[in-house]
């Protein structure tokens, strides 16, 4: 699992971007949003989908990830 810093997510709207941008994903197993830490936790298959290709994915939706 890794915890992925999202930047600007402040609002159930943003969460549910997040959640957006990460839905059927190959190889995402889990995803879970903690809105008041801005933290998407991100259960996923490295032999799938690698943490950059997901990183990548939330940034395409305008936000930046630590």
């Amino acid at each position: 699992m890794e915890n992925l810093k999202v930047l600007g997510v402040d609002c159930n709207n943003c969460a549910a971007n997040v959640r957006k941008a990460l839905e059927g994903v190959n190889g995402i197993e889990n995803l879970d949003i903690r809105l008041s830490e801005k933290i998407a936790m991100v259960t996923f298959d490295p032999d799938k989908v690698s943490k950059q290709e997901i990183i990548e994915k939330v940034e395409d939706f305008g936000y930046d990830v630590e």
